[in-house]
């Protein structure tokens, strides 16, 4: 089923909200507002950033063994692992 609202009726329907489920309505806009920028592309800049800051961690030794990455992950979410 497609249903199809002005903006103005949109508006008017949300009014007869209660207090309650317009607070409910607007954490869960914020919310999925705040994924979607999360989940934005990275730009060429900020992939050639992590990519100088990966190098710098390797040529300091801040790096893990795959024996180490996999009991973290196995630790973390053991269902993963199974």
């Amino acid at each position: 089923m497609q249903i199809t609202l002005s903006s103005e009726g949109l508006w008017d329907m949300l009014q007869s909200l209660t207090p309650d489920t317009k607070r409910w309505l607007g954490e869960k806009l914020i919310k999925a507002s705040e994924e979607e920028e999360r989940l934005a592309p990275y730009t060429i800049e900020e992939l050639h950033a992590r990519i100088e800051r990966s190098r710098a961690n390797i040529k300091a030794g801040r790096v893990h063994t795959m024996e180490e990455v996999r009991r973290m992950i196995e630790s973390k979410h053991p269902w993963l692992c199974e």
